[in-house]
């Protein structure tokens, strides 16, 4: 089943745009479909995997498509139901900043796989995060996940506007998700290439460890303060924040901006725009990766939290994160505040306004002065 169909919806358009959000929107449109058309040239070496290698891909599949997960999803999740203890961790960088320090921290990652091979990937087998704490407690803490190919901490600081949330009074924590960054495997050609793939066992292990890692630092943040903790993520990183406000009840607030709900989605448009497709078929078809990523689809689970602890941030002309996506999540939600951006996924216009819309709703929320 598509997950598109779990949300209910009939109408799954953005409202017409007014002013220059309809310019600003139509660029940034044709903007996102020259990324693709240039990301096709960057990934063609894994848009088509070798003959000896589809069998494999296509197995990888058949775990995660079991009567058990297809009844309870939650099944693939079961970790989560079980309280974590704090992780020891160490330090690895300190450095000053106005009103606080930014700490550089190493944790173990220990994660078990659902399924395939429990060797750990030593690059990968430890949690890295950046953490912007104030001098005097703070009224909260955001965690914010970048999205796929990123985790550098002064880009993703950048990118995920850490610097604004902190002179708002919060916390942040900037967290390296698996396969990217500093973690990425001394194998693989890019940050995130063993995250997103063709393998679905290995995108689909990949999502379950970054659930793994955000109940590590949280059980980490709680040792160390009692106050509440929100998530924001961008793109994946907005993807895995929808999915863990539909596991985890205890989130303060989230925000997910140019969220997909559906990871196939990604790999089947860059496919269809290369040479391949007209040679013949990509090893997964759209409806079959739908499928096959059913179990971790933030539209699959209920959200977890009040829906007034909610905001969807969506821009109107993305052509990598469809706005049916969005939308898709806002009525499986419940429809909390959903807020519309003049621009695409890879040209955010005025992001002052979005970071604005996400001090609005933490602060409607009693999280900020």
């Amino acid at each position: 089943m598509n997950p598109l169909q779990l949300a209910g919806a009939t109408a799954l358009e953005p409202p017409p745009p007014t002013g220059r959000d309809g310019s600003r929107s139509r660029f940034g449109s044709l903007l996102d479909r020259l990324a693709i058309r240039g990301m096709g040239y960057a990934f063609d070496r894994t848009l088509m995997p070798e003959a000896d290698e589809l069998t494999i891909i296509r197995a990888s599949a058949t775990p995660y498509l079991t009567d058990d997960l297809c009844t309870d999803a939650r099944r693939f999740f079961a970790f989560l139901d079980d309280p974590a203890a704090a992780p020891e961790g160490r330090e690895m960088a300190r450095r000053p900043v106005d009103g606080g320090c930014l700490v550089r921290h190493e944790l173990p990652a220990s994660y078990a796989p659902f399924c395939g091979d429990p060797t750990p990937i030593p690059e990968n087998d430890r949690i890295l995060i950046e953490h912007w704490v104030h001098d005097q407690p703070a009224a909260a803490t955001v965690i914010a996940l970048h999205g796929f190919t990123m985790g550098d901490f002064a880009r993703d600081a950048t990118i995920l506007m850490a610097p604004q949330w902190f002179a708002q009074g919060l916390d942040v924590v900037l967290m390296t998700l698996p396969f990217h960054g500093a973690r990425t495997p001394s194998t693989a050609r890019y940050s995130g290439e063993l995250f997103a793939s063709w393998h679905v066992g290995r995108l689909n292990e990949a999502v379950r460890q970054s659930m793994h890692d955000l109940q590590r630092v949280l059980a980490w943040l709680r040792a160390r303060s009692a106050a509440p903790i929100g998530i924001i993520g961008l793109s994946l990183g907005g993807y895995l924040a929808s999915l863990a406000a539909d596991l985890m009840a205890d989130w303060a607030f989230v925000i997910p901006i140019a969220a997909p709900v559906r990871l196939g989605s990604f790999p089947s448009t860059l496919f269809a725009h290369s040479p391949y497709a007209r040679r013949g078929s990509a090893p997964f078809s759209p409806e079959e990766l739908d499928e096959a990523y059913r179990i971790h689809s933030p539209l699959t689970h209920a959200l977890a939290i009040p829906t007034e602890r909610a905001l969807i941030v969506a821009g109107r002309g993305d052509a990598i994160v469809q706005p049916e996506q969005p939308l898709a999540l806002w009525h499986h939600w419940g429809r909390p505040t959903l807020r519309w951006y003049g621009g695409s996924h890879v040209t955010p216009f005025r992001r002052d306004n979005v970071f604005a819309a996400g001090v609005r709703h933490v602060r409607s929320l009693g999280l900020l002065h």
